[in-house]
């Protein structure tokens, strides 16, 4: 109880300092690439039945957020489209859709699919919107030879300069050494960060609330951020960035309810930020 009293208490820090600042959100369009390999069915679920958690902190700290959905590595191999830009609702609704059937994961040609690189996603993103590209997986890129124009594979070199490119946001959902390495760098080197797939790999439900929650406050600062940093960027126009003091008041909700979460995270391993 006193937990749930602290979080809503923050929350409405948060929110004093978004609406403080701005009768206009951020706007951010989100892509949700999820590996459909045989491993992945619990963490498809918990995705699935948290979406609207993360919706929410979103909403709370002033960023209005849509959610697309893209499945990679079933039977088919070829990236597939869940989902294009929709509610959290009706990404949850598309996301009964994904499997957890197939073996060859080409991360990397569903990062471009994503970005409508080849063929066509049916993703239009707004051009006020800031790009948020955010990848699940359990095993490193591959299978990615001849999946893209020119009978040549999609590599870390290409998918970084498509993400500088499209001046996208990423962040990586990883597990594995190997699979850290194949993406890690991609996640810190376009503002984001890489967080471990064990916290929503799990049946342990406080274990995937918490990881829901710290990955959507670091999506929350990051998107901010990144209107902060970049003014006049087009994604940024016509959106109210908080200002300096009401940035104070989001990050003294966030750093509050960070040092609660450590208080009583027990055995939570969600999240892994790889500086």
């Amino acid at each position: 109880m006193k937990l749930k009293k602290f979080v809503s208490s923050m929350f409405a820090v948060i929110a004093l300092g978004a609406a403080s600042a701005s009768h206009a959100a951020i706007l951010t369009d989100i892509v949700m690439i999820v590996d459909e390999s045989g491993s992945m069915g619990t963490v498809q679920a918990n995705l699935r039945n948290n979406i609207g958690t993360f919706a929410n902190i979103l909403s709370a700290g002033g960023v209005d957020a849509r959610f697309a959905l893209i499945g990679y590595g079933n039977s088919a191999i070829v990236p597939r489209t869940l989902t294009t830009f929709t509610t959290a609702g009706g990404f949850a609704t598309a996301a009964l859709g994904l499997v957890a059937s197939g073996g060859t994961e080409p991360g990397y040609t569903s990062i471009a699919y994503a970005l409508n690189a080849f063929g066509s996603s049916g993703l239009t993103y707004r051009p006020n919107a800031v790009a948020n590209v955010i990848l699940f997986t359990d095993e490193p890129s591959n299978g990615d030879t001849a999946l893209r124009g020119g009978g040549t594979a999609w590599t870390f070199s290409l998918i970084d300069q498509l993400l500088t490119d499209s001046d996208a946001l990423f962040n990586a959902v990883l597990s594995g050494t190997n699979t850290i390495s194949s993406f890690g760098g991609l996640a810190t080197g376009h503002g984001g960060q890489v967080f471990a797939l064990s916290g929503l790999n799990t049946s342990n439900q406080t274990v995937v609330e918490n990881f829901v929650t710290a990955f959507a406050e670091a999506k929350l600062e990051e998107t901010l951020t990144f209107c902060q940093l970049n003014p006049t960027a087009p994604q940024c126009q016509g959106n109210t960035v908080p200002e300096p003091g009401s940035m104070a008041l989001i990050g003294l909700g966030l750093l509050g309810m960070a040092s609660l979460r450590r208080k009583f995270k027990g055995n939570n391993n969600a999240v892994l930020a790889v500086a």
